[in-house]
């Protein structure tokens, strides 16, 4: 009598996905030069990249929420705008856009990148923030709208507006009163 035996194999784990690039995701991208002795803040070469960069941007429907070129390199904050939107796609044309137009013979920046896909909890404005503060940290400038080799295709300007102050004179309301050595009390009646 013959006996049938069975071997369960354990099944390998699916590999983990990659993740695709596609989509309305949000990114940090940094480009370096080429070659470390180019500058990337000069006046005629970054009109030339921002033209390529929002042609790209609208081909491949992107927003460019921040950008800053600093003398060592580019970074950027991306949106993509529909599920249709691919990162790696958008930097490709960006990059032969600039090409073209900057240096026929070779591209202004180096082909590596650095990029990060930002977190849900991560504010877009916070993030598009620090990279306008870039040039301040890196003294630059003294402000971040002082320095103009940085802005924004979504964002009006740089800097966040201000809170506007209240004006308790026009409503009535009166402001705290600090009681101070320097500062009447106000008179109780007394009882």
């Amino acid at each position: 009598m013959g006996m049938v035996t069975e071997m369960h194999l354990r099944e390998e784990a699916p590999e983990k996905e990659r993740f695709n690039y596609k989509g309305m995701h949000r990114y940090l991208i940094t480009l370096l030069p080429r070659h470390k002795a180019v500058s990337l803040c000069r006046r005629e070469s970054t009109l030339v990249t921002l033209g390529a960069l929002r042609e790209s941007a609208q081909e491949h429907e992107f927003d460019v929420i921040a950008y800053c070129f600093l003398p060592e390199r580019l970074v950027m904050v991306v949106r993509g705008k529909t599920e249709a939107s691919d990162m790696k796609n958008f930097l490709s044309g960006f990059r032969g856009r600039e090409k073209s137009a900057v240096a026929p013979a070779a591209s202004m920046f180096a082909r590596r990148y650095q990029e990060r896909v930002l977190r849900k909890t991560e504010e877009t404005r916070v993030v598009a923030d620090e990279v306008f503060h870039m040039p301040v940290k890196a003294g630059l400038a003294a402000r971040p709208s002082a320095y103009e080799f940085q802005g924004s295709f979504v964002y009006p300007s740089v800097e966040k507006p201000e809170k506007p102050r209240k004006d308790f004179r026009k409503r009535g309301e009166s402001p705290r009163r600090s009681f101070g050595k320097t500062a009447r009390r106000p008179r109780h009646p007394r009882r």
